[in-house]
C-alpha cells in the first residue's frame, strides 16, 4: 500500500512538473507529509530536484524532507541556497540532524551559516560538531528530561507542563541527576504519575541505568536499543554527566544505514548508495573491488594452463569447472553472508572462532557429499568412466567444504584484526575459492586419472 502510494505521488507531481503547474503542485505538497516527499526526488533529474524544494514553503517540511535525502540530492539541492534558506533550514532541525546537515556543507560555508544563528543554536550545534562521526555522540540529542533526585513526583509533573520542556523530541523518560549532573536513575511518565504526588523521585527511580558514552559506535547503541526496547538511551561524558540522548528514530537510521553499507560491500560495490551518483563516479567506486576478482580469474587461468596436458587427454575434465566453481562460490557466499550478519547483529561473538568454523564447515561437507554424489552418478551413468565421475565428486565436494571453510574463517579473522569483516565476503572470498575449487579440482582428476 505505501509502494503504490509513493508511485501515485511520484507519477502525478511528474505529471504537473511537466506541464508547469506550479500552483497545483504547491498545493499538494502543501497537504502531503513530510515523510513522503524524499522518495519523490530520487525519480527526478537535478533540475526538478530543485525546483521541488523551492516549491515547499514550510520551513518544518523542508528541515524534514532534506535531512532524510541522499547526500548527493541535499548537496544539489543547497548549492543554489542562500546562507539565510540554510540557516532557516538548520534552526527546525533536531540538533543531531543540524550536525549531520553542517558537516555536508563546505568549510566556509558552514562557518558562514554558523555565524548567522543564534549564539545558544550554533554553540549547541558547535559542541556536537566536536565528536567524531559515526559515534553516539555525533548522532545524540543534547534536548532532554533531567530533573533533581530530591523533586516530588508532583514537582515534576509541573515541571514537566511548563514552557521549558515543551519542544523536548523524547518526553517519555524523565532522567534522573544529582547535584554534580552525574546520571544515577530514570523513571518512566507511567511510573510519575502512578505514584503519589510527594514521593521523591530517588524512591521510585530505576537506579540501574543502561546508558553510554559519547565515543561509543553508533551500531554499538543501535544494538543496545534494539536489546532493550529502549525509545532513547541516555549518553553520558567521561565523568557520567549526562550529555544527550540517541532516540529510536535516529536508531533506525543507524541501522539501516549500516545495514546498507554492509550489503553495498559484500557486493563489491563501496559503501555508499551508487543509484544517484555520476556513471564515472559509479565506475570508479566499482573499479577497484572488481579488480581482485580479476587477480583472482587471472590467476585461474594459470592454473587451468599448468594442466592444460590433463585437458588434452580428457577434455570432459573442463566441462565440470563451471558447476564446481558455481557451487563453491555460491556456498561461500552463503556462510561469509550468515557470519558477517552474525558479527553485525551480536549474534556471533569472535571468540568463539573455531566453533562458528566448525559448524560452516560441517554444513559446507554434507552439502558437498550430496551434490558430489548427484553429479558423480550423472556423470558415471553418462560417460561410464568411474575415474572421473569419482574425479568429479571428489572436486565438487572439496570446493564447497573449503568454500565454507574460507566463507566462515576469513570474515571472524577480518574482525579479530579490527577490520571491517564486510570487505572478505566481495572480490577476496569469490577469487580465492574459485583458485582452490580448480586447483583441487585437477590435482585430483591428474592423480586419479593418471595423466
Amino acid at each position: 500500500m505505501l509502494v503504490e502510494r509513493n508511485r501515485i505521488l511520484t507519477e502525478t507531481i511528474k505529471r504537473l512538473m511537466r506541464r508547469g503547474s506550479e500552483a497545483r503542485l504547491a498545493k499538494i505538497i502543501s497537504k502531503v507529509h513530510a515523510a513522503d516527499l524524499p522518495s519523490v526526488f530520487s525519480s527526478l533529474s537535478y533540475s526538478n530536484q530543485r525546483r521541488l524544494f523551492y516549491l515547499i514553503r514550510d520551513p518544518e517540511k523542508r528541515a524534514i524532507v532534506i535531512s532524510e535525502l541522499d547526500e548527493d540530492i541535499s548537496l544539489n539541492i543547497i548549492e543554489d541556497l542562500s546562507l539565510a534558506d540554510l540557516a532557516e533550514i538548520i534552526k527546525n532541525m533536531p540538533s543531531d540532524d543540524s550536525v549531520a546537515f553542517i558537516r555536508m556543507l563546505p568549510q566556509q560555508k558552514a562557518e558562514a551559516v554558523l555565524g548567522m544563528m543564534e549564539k545558544t543554536e550554533s554553540e549547541e550545534v558547535e559542541g556536537l560538531l566536536r565528536y567524531d562521526d559515526d559515534t553516539a555522540g555525533s548522532i545524540m540529542n543534547p534536548d532532554f528530561i533531567a530533573l533533581k533526585e530530591n523533586m516530588t513526583a508532583g514537582e515534576v509533573i509541573a515541571s514537566l507542563q511548563s514552557q521549558e520542556y515543551m519542544d523536548v523530541e523524547m518526553p517519555f523518560y524523565i532522567y534522573v541527576i544529582n547535584e554534580d549532573g552525574c546520571l544515577v536513575g530514570v523513571s518512566s511518565l507511567r511510573q510519575l504519575v502512578v505514584v503519589p504526588p510527594s514521593t521523591p523521585l530517588r524512591e521510585f527511580m530505576a537506579r540501574e541505568v543502561i546508558s553510554v558514552t559519547t565515543d561509543i559506535d553508533q551500531e554499538e547503541v543501535a544494538k543496545i536499543v534494539a536489546r532493550y526496547d529502549f525509545l532513547a538511551v541516555p549518553v553520558v561524558d567521561q565523568d557520567a554527566k549526562m550529555v544527550g540522548i540517541v532516540t529510536v528514530d535516529d536508531i533506525i537510521d543507524v541501522i539501516r544505514e549500516e545495514a546498507t553499507e554492509d550489503i553495498l560491500k559484500m557486493a563489491g560495490v563501496g559503501e555508499e548508495f551508487v543509484e544517484t551518483k555520476s556513471i564515472v563516479r559509479s565506475t570508479r567506486i566499482r573499479l577497484p573491488w572488481l579488480f581482485a576478482s580479476f587477480l583472482g580469474g587471472i590467476l585461474a587461468i594459470f592454473i587451468i594452463a599448468h594442466f592444460e596436458e590433463s585437458l588434452k587427454q580428457v577434455s570432459y575434465l573442463a566441462l565440470f569447472i563451471p558447476v564446481i566453481m558455481g557451487m563453491g562460490g555460491n556456498i561461500g557466499i552463503q556462510s561469509s553472508t550468515i557470519v558477517v550478519r552474525g558479527i553485525a547483529t551480536g549474534r556471533i561473538n569472535i571468540r568463539h572462532l573455531w566453533t562458528v568454523v566448525s559448524k560452516e564447515l560441517a554444513i559446507g561437507m554434507i552439502l558437498g557429499v550430496f551434490y558430489g554424489l548427484i553429479l558423480g552418478s550423472l556423470v558415471r551413468f553418462h560417460y561410464s568412466l568411474n575415474a572421473l565421475a569419482i574425479s568429479v565428486a571428489i572436486g565438487v565436494m572439496s570446493s564447497m567444504t573449503v568454500a565454507a571453510l574460507v566463507g566462515s574463517f576469513m570474515p571472524m579473522i577480518f574482525a579479530r584484526m579490527h577490520i571491517d569483516p564486510a570487505v572478505a565476503t566481495g572480490p577476496f572470498v569469490t577469487s580465492s575459492i574459485d583458485i582452490l575449487s580448480v586447483l583441487i579440482y585437477f590435482q585430483v582428476a591428474t592423480i586419479l586419472l593418471g595423466i
